[in-house]
């Protein structure tokens, strides 16, 4: 094992890409809610073709 001057230190880079726990979370966040919101649509749609409206009065 070689020793690494300090200067050198500073220029050590690691990893091509950094993925962290936080960017996850965010990404299945949004897909959750792109998910959710088609089930949203989709539900008034059925509902709407079937004439199963709740009425408004």
């Amino acid at each position: 094992m070689s020793i690494i001057k300090e200067e050198s230190l500073n220029t050590i880079k690691g990893g091509a890409t950094t993925i962290t726990g936080t960017i996850i979370n965010a990404i299945v966040d949004i897909l959750e809610l792109i998910r959710d919101a088609g089930y949203a649509v989709g539900s008034g749609i059925r509902r709407i073709s079937e004439d199963e409206l709740c009425p408004l009065k």
